[in-house]
């Protein structure tokens, strides 16, 4: 069975059936003590016992980073590399170069811990099913859609670009530490789920010769650049670097 399936029967098992029970319930205040080590009555071991092989491959430990990571707004560590690994991981599976990537704020639900990582946290984190998608957009619509992420008061987390917005407006706009040429095409990679009006956004109104790369799931890419850099000996050590600068307003979700 996939983790994938794994994590929505966990979360079934968990949740559904509670969802739909009333609960009685009373209390006393018991003494912890070495009495409680002798076990009698095995029911909820046993219990345990028929699900924990179905568990077992979201507790795995495939990484470890150097610190507890949030998201931030408008830029930060988390944010930042999510969205740098769906531009690295969709470059990889398109063989081509990506100029752009972004993803949604309110996709990205919980922090990173500190220490050990599990993938049972990166499904925590992105507990959705959006999978990657990538596209070509001219720098005049990339320059249009930005203005327009600017004017609602919102912004979400980019990668490969340095913007700065004052207020509502979009002040300056580097591509690739290159100002943005209007003529030119730049390959775009995001998740479906900002293609047609997830989270207020239609970027996908701009978009030339689309690939959905559906059996890429943001979760499992995550996953997977994780695993290798442990293999290659790496932690997970997240910073902001400045890509995103808000002047003369507070973000709407603050």
């Amino acid at each position: 069975m996939k983790i994938k399936s794994l994590f929505l029967t966990l979360l079934l098992l968990l949740g559904v059936s509670a969802a739909y029970a009333q609960i009685n319930y009373r209390w006393t205040t018991v003494a912890m003590d070495a009495t409680w080590g002798d076990i009698k009555d095995f029911t909820a071991t046993k219990i345990i016992s028929k699900y924990e092989p179905m568990v077992a491959p979201l507790m795995e430990i495939i990484g470890y980073s150097e610190d507890e990571y949030d998201k931030g707004i408008p830029e930060g560590p988390l944010s930042n590399f999510a969205v740098d690994v769906i531009r690295a991981v969709a470059e990889k599976e398109t063989g081509s170069k990506v100029d752009v990537a972004m993803t949604n704020f309110g996709g990205i639900r919980t922090s990173l811990p500190k220490g050990a990582v599990r993938v049972y946290d990166i499904f925590s984190i992105f507990p959705f099913d959006n999978y990657l998608v990538t596209f070509d957009i001219s720098g005049a619509d990339l320059d249009k859609f930005l203005r327009s992420m600017a004017s609602r008061g919102r912004v979400e987390a980019l990668s490969n670009v340095k913007v700065v917005f004052d207020g509502y407006k979009l002040e300056s706009l580097t591509v690739g530490e290159e100002p943005i040429d209007p003529e030119k095409d730049y390959k775009f990679a995001t998740i479906n789920f900002l293609m047609d009006g997830g989270d207020r956004l239609s970027v996908g109104d701009f978009a030339k010769n689309i690939t959905n790369l559906e059996n890429i799931y943001i979760r499992d890419a995550i996953v997977d650049y994780v695993r290798e850099m442990t293999a290659r000996g790496e932690i997970i050590s997240l910073k902001n670097d400045g890509r995103v600068i808000t002047k003369n307003r507070e973000d709407s979700r603050r």
